[in-house]
């Protein structure tokens, strides 16, 4: 990436504000090119325009994610304020599309005897609570 580095860190950090979030769980960008650089061919703001995109994602994406092109390159050009990616080539990756995530089910029979040492009944009962959706989460991920 060279000094362009923060251009795809910015993609990548808020890929899932670009792509929507059912995107973004099967879709990765994977680089950005720029067009050898001339003098002066820089924009107005100091900074190179007209990359290109590459994106990695299942290879059964590939025409559903064609017609999503135009609207990834406009919202790409409106979080960084002026026009970073005039093109966007696919990757496809060959295999299974994968499972979308399972939500989470809480533990409610969470259970530590600190929480019975506790005075306040109702703080026991929300710290129980808290503790089985930490404990969900944990065993999930």
């Amino acid at each position: 990436m060279g000094k362009d580095w923060q251009l795809y860190a910015g993609l990548l950090e808020h890929w899932e504000e670009i792509v929507g979030a059912d995107y973004a769980r099967c879709t990765t960008p994977v680089k950005v090119t720029f067009p050898h650089a001339l003098p002066g061919s820089l924009n107005a703001s100091g900074k190179r325009g007209d990359g290109t995109l590459h994106i990695r994602l299942p290879q059964g994406l590939v025409m559903e994610f064609t017609y999503q092109t135009e609207r990834i390159k406009q919202r790409i050009t409106a979080y960084f304020g002026y026009q970073a990616i005039s093109r966007i080539v696919f990757e496809p990756v060959y295999g299974q599309k994968p499972a979308p995530k399972a939500t989470l089910e809480p533990n409610l029979d969470y259970q530590d005897n600190r929480l019975n040492t506790l005075d306040n009944d109702e703080l026991a009962q929300a710290l129980r609570h808290f503790g089985g959706h930490v404990i969900a989460r944990s065993d999930k991920a």
